[in-house]
């Protein structure tokens, strides 16, 4: 059932904390890796690396022709990359923090632009999966308390964007079946050594008193790479210790 030797992935932001997590872990099941993203770094576990901006309609639109060129078939597609943005909410700049257009172009538009063009690709698989990493905070609001006492930003626009995301994958995967599942994956939040105060505060929310790893999200991927989720389509799969339970 976790057979995914051969299998083809693209995944974008592989150079993040989270998309090269992602990546040893897939390589480490036999999936062939072609990675995407603005900065490029060396990976050994990566089987092609390509610089994309997907802020760009033409990078993206040149890219989408050379994967129709080089490969018959991809099985897997990971839309990980992100922008989360460092803008203070207020009464002052609320309008300016709801439209942010990086936020919206990166997270949301240009990743649709982006699914769609990879989409020929993805039929020609006999079964393959679009994983959506997306976030709590697309179907949570802020708790503005955590927050308080510290210099982490809340960034509003960045759960708007997000909130689209995993309504796409929702649209998706009734437009889809039956050989491609499209399910979102939405992490709690991810340890950065953000500030003591914060942690504290927020554990105190998550009932498995700890906050997500990159680990926990990867391994979310590969559950739906795999053929153990291969009657699940249209989820929104919550790895957040418990946070969103209370």
């Amino acid at each position: 059932m976790l057979n995914l030797k051969n299998k083809i992935c693209i995944i974008t932001g592989c150079n993040g904390y989270v998309g090269k997590t992602i990546v040893k872990k897939l390589y480490s099941l036999g999936v062939k890796v072609i990675g995407t993203d603005i900065i490029k770094k060396n990976n050994k576990y990566l089987k092609y690396f390509y610089k994309l901006d997907l802020n760009k309609k033409i990078e993206i639109e040149n890219f989408a022709k050379l994967i129709n060129r080089k490969f018959k078939k991809i099985d897997i597609l990971v839309n990980n990359a992100s922008y989360v943005g460092t803008s203070n909410i207020s009464k002052n700049n609320y309008e300016k923090t709801f439209y942010n257009e990086k936020f919206e172009r990166l997270n949301l538009t240009n990743t649709i632009y982006f699914t769609n063009l990879i989409l020929k690709n993805l039929q020609k698989s006999k079964s393959s999966s679009i994983i959506n990493i997306s976030s709590i905070y697309s179907f949570l609001g802020f708790d503005y308390n955590l927050y308080k006492g510290t210099n982490m930003k809340t960034p509003l626009a960045y759960g708007i964007s997000k909130a689209g995301l995993s309504h796409f994958s929702k649209m998706l995967s009734s437009a889809l079946p039956p050989n491609i599942r499209v399910n979102s994956i939405s992490p709690g939040g991810i340890y950065r050594r953000q500030p003591k105060k914060f942690i504290k505060k927020y554990l105190e929310k998550t009932p498995l008193k700890r906050m997500c790893r990159e680990e926990d999200v990867a391994n979310a991927v590969v559950f739906f790479s795999s053929d153990l989720s291969n009657y699940i389509t249209g989820q929104n799969l919550i790895i957040d210790g418990g946070y969103s339970s209370l």
